[in-house]
């Protein structure tokens, strides 16, 4: 029989025209069925499948066309100069920060949570008695962070406000237990002022207990702790003990702390180390001032039924 090529190739023009999604296999399925049926013969089942083949491209050149982005009549610039949506995403914005109070340090909010931590009770406690807030020397709104000393083992962090201030070592999970924040006068006496005269001073010299949930055969951590305000000058705080030994502060804001682990003797008690002296520098080395004479145990306020 034959065959007229040219209406075979606009009845497929047409059929491809006229086509939408299809599944091949289904498609494929239903000729042969068809052959079954009409016992097509061979040349008829091979223009069959050559419709299929035109038809399946046909669809897929114009769904690929359909959702593809049109062209810009300008030139586009390199990709690499063009910041993506992600790019824009991750550009944070400035660090929030809590309300500032005059003569202390400015807080973020990451930075005073660090105070509602160290003071659970919603302000200082009494010192033979964690539970009790004392509401005389303030609440947390009227506490910043100002300065803290870090090293493998925790951190020991000044919490003040106008008036005083608390030594906290919070607790690790699963590790150790927080002290209680006890408060103490700047200067040691009532009113307390963070204003400073001269260029150091030493407001606190304690020891903080890090007390564990299973201590080690060495004991609970235990650090002698110094602190206290510096001339806004100061970038380095050197501490030195009469034994010898000398310890760097950190400083931040006009306020400084630094903290050293010491060991109990054969009897198991603590003997604190004679403080020496605290020496302020500049950047360039020369020495601001420095302090003498703090006795040791100098932080804590004494209250009426103390």
């Amino acid at each position: 029989m034959p065959v007229d090529e040219r209406s075979v190739a606009e009845a497929l023009t047409r059929l491809a025209d006229r086509a939408r999604p299809v599944d091949p296999e289904l498609l494929l399925t239903r000729v042969l069925r068809r052959r079954t049926r009409l016992r097509w013969p061979r040349w008829g089942l091979a223009m069959a499948a050559a419709a299929c083949v035109v038809a399946i491209g046909w669809v897929a050149l114009r769904v690929h066309d359909a959702t593809a982005p049109a062209a810009s009549p300008t030139s586009t610039p390199p990709a690499s100069t063009v910041p993506s949506a992600s790019a824009r995403s991750t550009t944070l914005p400035p660090a929030a920060h809590v309300p500032d109070i005059p003569g202390l340090p400015r807080n973020t909010v990451a930075q005073f949570a660090t105070v509602e931590d160290c003071m659970p009770k919603g302000g200082p406690v009494h010192s033979m008695d964690g539970d009790r807030r004392l509401t005389q020397y303030g609440g947390v709104k009227d506490y910043r962070w100002l300065v803290e000393a870090k090293d493998k083992l925790g951190v020991t962090r000044l919490v003040g406000s106008r008036k005083g201030f608390v030594l906290c070592t919070p607790g690790i999970r699963l590790v150790s237990y927080p002290t209680d924040p006890i408060f103490s006068y700047w200067g040691g006496d009532p009113p307390g002022k963070p204003a400073l005269r001269g260029a150091i001073s030493i407001d606190a010299y304690d020891g903080q207990m890090q007390s564990e949930i299973n201590p080690g055969r060495d004991g609970d951590p235990y650090f002698l702790v110094v602190a206290g305000r510096v001339a806004p000058q100061a970038t380095r705080v050197e501490v030195e003990w009469a034994d010898g030994r000398k310890m760097a502060a950190n400083v931040r804001n006009g306020f400084y702390i630094g903290r050293i682990r010491v060991y109990p003797d054969k009897k198991g008690t603590y003997r604190p180390a004679v403080l020496s002296k605290v020496t302020a520098y500049d950047s360039g080395g020369r020495a601001l001032g420095e302090a003498k004479g703090i006795p040791w145990g100098s932080t804590g306020t004494l209250d009426a039924d103390d």
